[in-house]
This record gives structure tokens, sequence and C-alpha cells, in this order.
């Protein structure tokens, strides 16, 4: 699989060769059919730098992104091969307050994880970030 990598701050990312990802239990992984790369990505490409984030790199831009469940882990729920998604939380935990709320720009718990959510809208499971 191919990913957008910020290999160290304050650089151009470059389109990487990846391995494709096991989940294990309680992730999913998510065959993507679109990714945006947006404003919050420009910023960690310009303007971080070490210790500004509770990561470094290198990671993979592009946190808006949408395709269909590739692989489940042991005991996630709610999901199927093949069902359509999109992947929720560029920085929220989805579980603290502030991300109850909505305001998960302020997320209690940023390093938390992402949500995976089904094209009916709802909410099944979580995937911590890598």
């Amino acid at each position: 699989m191919r990913a957008l990598r910020l290999q160290e701050w304050k650089s151009e990312p470059a389109l990487v060769d990846m391995p494709e990802p096991t989940p294990g239990p309680g992730q999913v992984v998510v065959r993507i059919g679109a990714a945006g790369a947006c404003h919050s990505d420009l910023h960690l490409m310009d303007e971080f730098g070490a210790g500004s984030m509770p990561w470094n790199p290198p990671f993979t831009l592009g946190h808006e992104n949408a395709g269909w469940v590739h692989a489940l882990g042991h005991g996630v729920t709610g999901l199927a091969v093949g069902q359509p998604v999109a992947v929720y939380g560029a920085w929220g935990c989805g579980v603290c307050a502030r991300c109850r709320v909505g305001v998960d720009t302020y997320c209690e718990n940023p390093a938390g994880g992402h949500r995976a959510v089904s094209a009916a809208g709802q909410a099944a499971s979580r995937r911590p970030r890598t």
C-alpha cells in the first residue's frame, strides 16, 4: 500500500510504499478509497517541530478518510468486511467529556485514537493511533 508520509518536521511529504497492516484486538484496517490532506496537514508540514505533538515523524498525513473495511481484529463488533466507512477523529479520542459534546479539537486524550464510522453514521469501533 502507498501512503503520503511526513518523514521529518518542516519538510515536504513523500509518497512511500508501506507494508499492509494486520489488525490487532479491537482494531480495524480500512482500505482507503479517498483521503484528504487539508490545512491541518499543512500546519504539520510547515509549522510544527519536535515536542509539539504527542508523536513524531514519520507518520501518515491525511486524516479525512473514507473507504471499506478490509480486515477486523479480534473482538470488533458492528462492522463487516467490505462495509463502507469514514474515519472520524483527527485529534479526538471520542470518549472524553469534550469529545462527547462535539469539541474534539479540545480533546483531553488526543493520542487516544480514531473511530471508524459506518455509512449509516454509527460509530462502530476504535482504532488506536500508530
